[in-house]
């Protein structure tokens, strides 16, 4: 005879598990429609499962390095909190987090409140195990794509070529090595932006302070860098950093390579730049100058 508890235990056992499908792509590696692909393989999943669909969660050019400051696995998380839900479905664990210690972090969060962990690839609960190996492995991936990327721009910069980002009085200029790819690092002078640059080097000698210059192109129209406001600072910028237009190397001729160091605070999740030590100076002629 199945006694009443019996009974309910066997309703629990059998009761359609109620899902949470979590999405996310970042920026520099993937594409908005990503996020559409993830869902509706997680949708499918849920649906051959023969589970419930309680709710979905996105981050929209998020990385995966990030945890605080992602806002939809929190309020992922935090409905963990109320019982809301019994699994946790994402695509792939890089979805859920490139960081170890995040990872574990948020696995530690779901079994506490009795949540289960999935993914679409790997069709099974998550165990720890699995989730530090596979975060060791995607942690990995990521320092193995800043050491060539970096090996990369490197060498840009070894063929006189521009190995950053565009700064202001110059435009990209697209060329095609024989193979037909492009060459990277390639820079045209942007005459109308270049004949400002003369302008505040002229305003700025003749004892013109950096907010004046600001203040007067601001006046005139001038659109400034990334088309906002003149700022002091834009003028001023960092002499030790190569900041701002009075302290830009390029416009001497000059290409400094690796001058920064950038990390992410793991406090704030924010991106913060170091000085290198051991700079280099500077070669005249249009060299390359490496800080080391």
């Amino acid at each position: 005879m199945v006694t009443a508890i019996q009974t309910r235990e066997i309703g629990h056992m059998y009761a359609l598990k109620r899902v949470v499908l979590y999405a996310r792509y970042s920026t520099d590696q993937q594409s908005p429609a990503s996020i559409e692909t993830q869902l509706d393989l997680g949708k499918e999943f849920v649906l051959r499962q023969g589970w419930h669909l309680a709710d979905t969660f996105v981050d929209a050019g998020v990385s995966g390095l990030s945890f605080e400051t992602r806002p939809g696995l929190q309020a992922a998380l935090a409905r963990s909190n109320i019982g809301a839900y019994d699994v946790f479905l994402c695509l792939t664990l890089d979805r859920l987090s490139r960081d170890l210690e995040h990872s574990a972090r948020i696995l530690k969060i779901l079994q506490f409140h009795d949540v289960e962990l999935w993914t679409v690839h790997g069709a099974a609960a998550v165990s720890t195990m699995e989730l530090g190996l596979r975060a060791v492995l995607s942690q990995k991936v990521l320092e193995q794509v800043r050491y060539r990327t970096r090996e990369g721009l490197k060498t840009v910069a070894k063929h006189g070529r521009v190995p950053g980002g565009i700064c202001y009085g110059y435009r990209v200029r697209r060329e095609f090595d024989d193979s037909g790819k492009p060459v990277r690092g390639l820079r045209s002078i942007d005459i109308e932006e270049a004949a400002t640059i003369v302008w505040i080097y002229e305003q700025y000698a003749n004892g013109m302070s950096p907010v004046r210059i600001a203040e007067e192109l601001n006046a005139g129209g001038v659109p400034g860098p990334r088309g906002r406001l003149w700022q002091g600072t834009a003028i001023r910028g960092h002499r030790n950093r190569g900041s701002g237009i009075l302290n830009n190397q390029t416009y001497i001729g000059l290409i400094v390579f690796n001058r920064l160091a950038y990390r992410k605070n793991p406090a704030t999740e924010r991106r913060v730049s170091r000085e290198n030590a051991g700079r280099a100076p500077c070669c005249p002629g249009g060299a390359i100058a490496q800080d080391r």
